[in-house]
């Protein structure tokens, strides 16, 4: 073989050579006892951070699912409430027409307020019904009567004037009685009535006029009208809830119209 020939073929097996020798050498090392690589991502357990996550998108998820059932909720009372307010509109216009120019309806926090003028429904200082004061109980009566859901107040105001107590008249001149005949002594004087007291209404104050007034009104309702009694209700304020400087106005009767109360059986 020639010479250049030779010298090409330890070239070449020199160039093989190189990059088995390189290949071994990890091979050498493990076998020398050097230290492991990385452990696989099963040994070494969850990632912290992919947890951390997990529990961020929990936590938003719940929070998203709170908010959500807080907006139904407010929806819900929403439009709670303005079925209530479209009912109480209703039935004030309804009373309205009733009441009429003896009184007004009013509505405010979903009470329906129906003011009467004492002049329509009572004599001055007494607590009696007048005729025309039965015939617009009698209308608003049959208005309430179809309202089942409503319990109804009946409420007596009277402005500030004091009651006057009048005194009583005095006693009717005494008859002359005759004495039997046959027995001497003349002239019988009748015998005097007793001393009574000055007071002759039956209303002491206005306490007493304004109550009276709403258990009158309370009563018609039950006893004319036919509305249930349970669900009525007197109240007494006398002179201590005006509503104006009109002392005119502040003589009146309120029948009150609120949500009927839900009492839990014992």
């Amino acid at each position: 073989m020639p010479i250049k020939h030779l010298r090409a073929v330890i070239a070449v097996a020199a160039f093989v050579a190189v990059p088995a020798c390189g290949a071994q050498q990890p091979g050498a090392q493990r076998a020398a006892g050097s230290a492991p690589g990385p452990a696989p991502e099963t040994e070494r357990g969850p990632d912290p951070r992919v947890q951390e996550l997990e529990q961020e998108l929990a936590d938003t998820k719940r929070a998203l699912d709170e908010q959500k059932a807080e907006s139904e909720a407010l929806r819900k009372s929403e439009s709670e409430l303005k079925a209530k307010a479209d009912e109480a509109a209703a039935l004030q216009t309804k009373l309205a027409e009733v009441v009429g120019k003896f009184g007004d309806v009013t509505t405010e926090d979903g009470a329906v307020r129906v003011e009467l003028v004492d002049k329509i429904l009572f004599p001055v200082g007494e607590a009696d019904l007048t005729d025309n004061g039965r015939k617009v109980l009698a209308e608003v009566g049959a208005a309430l009567k179809d309202i089942d859901d409503k319990q109804i107040w009946v409420q007596g105001h009277t402005d500030d004037s004091p009651i006057v107590v009048r005194k009583p008249k005095g006693p009717p001149p005494a008859p002359k009685v005759e004495a039997p005949k046959g027995k001497k002594g003349g002239k019988v004087k009748a015998e005097e009535p007793p001393a009574g007291s000055d007071a002759v209404l039956p209303f002491i104050t206005n306490w007493e006029l304004s109550a009276a007034r709403a258990l009158t009104v309370v009563h018609y309702l039950q006893d004319e009208a036919k509305v249930d009694p349970a669900r009525l209700a007197a109240v007494a304020f006398g002179q201590y809830r005006p509503n104006s400087k009109s002392k005119a106005k502040n003589r009146r009767i309120e029948i009150v119209l609120y949500p009927r109360a839900k009492l839990a059986p014992k």
